[in-house]
């Protein structure tokens, strides 16, 4: 509680004590940051301020970018009863209860296009998931009936390539993938043809602006990836909502707690609720996102407590799905650019 309250009189008060617990159990068990912030389930600049505290209070020290508990930390961790991280994820699925290998000649065409994928770029808030990732989602919507004889829509969210995914898999009845990133549609658009598939368009659209009536209540099925500021994330999910046709539609999209906190979960959840959607899924982790090389440039290597980049998989988010019921609202306003902006807990754009 002195950590607690001490990281809140500096500013950050959507924590509390089990945040601080997080942080010394991943303590136990790894000296990265960016593994403390994987395990502890927490906004870059939150668990940064802790380790700030902790190392304030002697109960941890730095030493060539590596944070260690120290003898009185250790103590703590014993007085409080505070167990080591533990993971006990399946292996085989990577904890996302779908085996990314259950389809192994889709997995390896999809590896074998993706790498050469262009690179994520800082301007568009790019950041690749792993090909494991993108097909292991490709196998959840067909497992959860969203993907054969549907019309589908993926939009803003093809740095992972997951319209081009669902493109390879097929079975849909229409797929349209749109994306502000020129790159990515020219890359799925010469895929397109030269493997030669069928029903499926690839174009460039900015997010902000409203729908034409081409995509309004066209589709049974959106993906989307939204920033994670509210009014953000509320414009993104609304655009989805936008191009369902009907009740029963349903919508996919990623959420961190790398970005967001689950106080921000809870206003996410409870918008998601007022405008008529249900979550149906909620699978923790399931997006395991590969480093991108803007890293130095962001607020979260700045906040930091070390300078060491990241080495290993540490930014990940659940994968959400969520069905509209009777009576959802559907709207089509303008995209403010100041809803991008960072906040408090966003810090790796």
């Amino acid at each position: 509680m002195e950590i607690l309250k001490d990281v809140q009189a500096k500013g950050i008060q959507n924590i509390y004590r089990r945040n601080v617990e997080r942080v010394l159990a991943a303590l136990k068990v790894t000296t990265d940051f960016w593994k403390i912030v994987d395990y502890s389930d927490l906004p870059v600049p939150y668990a940064s301020a802790i380790i700030n505290s902790l190392l304030e209070k002697g109960l941890v020290r730095i030493e060539n970018d590596e944070i260690l508990l120290t003898e009185k930390g250790w103590q703590v961790c014993e007085e409080y009863q505070i167990g080591s991280y533990k993971d006990f994820s399946c292996e085989a699925c990577q904890g996302r209860g779908v085996p990314f290998f259950k389809n192994t000649e889709f997995y390896r065409t999809f590896v074998g296009i993706a790498k050469d994928r262009p690179e994520p770029v800082q301007q568009f808030d790019q950041g690749a998931v792993t090909p494991e990732t993108t097909v292991s989602r490709v196998l959840h919507m067909d497992m959860r009936g969203d993907i054969e004889g549907k019309e589908i829509i993926v939009m803003g969210a093809e740095d992972d390539l997951t319209g081009l995914a669902i493109a390879l898999y097929g079975g849909y009845k229409r797929l349209l993938i749109i994306d502000i990133d020129e790159r990515l549609i020219e890359f799925d658009n010469k895929l397109i043809k030269e493997l030669g598939l069928k029903n499926v368009e690839a174009k460039v659209h900015d997010l902000r602006n409203p729908y034409s009536e081409e995509f309004l209540g066209k589709f049974d099925v959106f993906v989307t990836d939204p920033p994670e500021t509210f009014a953000a994330f509320k414009a993104f999910i609304a655009r989805g909502i936008a191009t369902i046709k009907d009740q029963g539609g349903a919508g996919y999209f990623g959420l961190t707690l790398r970005d967001s906190s689950i106080f921000r979960w809870q206003k996410f959840q409870k918008e998601l609720l007022r405008i008529g959607a249900v979550i149906t899924d909620i699978i923790q982790d399931f997006n395991n996102y590969m480093n991108w090389g803007y890293h130095e440039e962001t607020k979260a290597a700045k906040v930091a407590p070390v300078k060491k980049a990241p080495r290993d998989i540490w930014y990940r988010s659940a994968w959400y799905r969520i069905e509209l019921l009777p009576g959802f609202e559907r709207t089509n306003e303008p995209i403010s650019d100041e809803v991008f902006y960072l906040d408090e807990e966003g810090s790796t754009t």
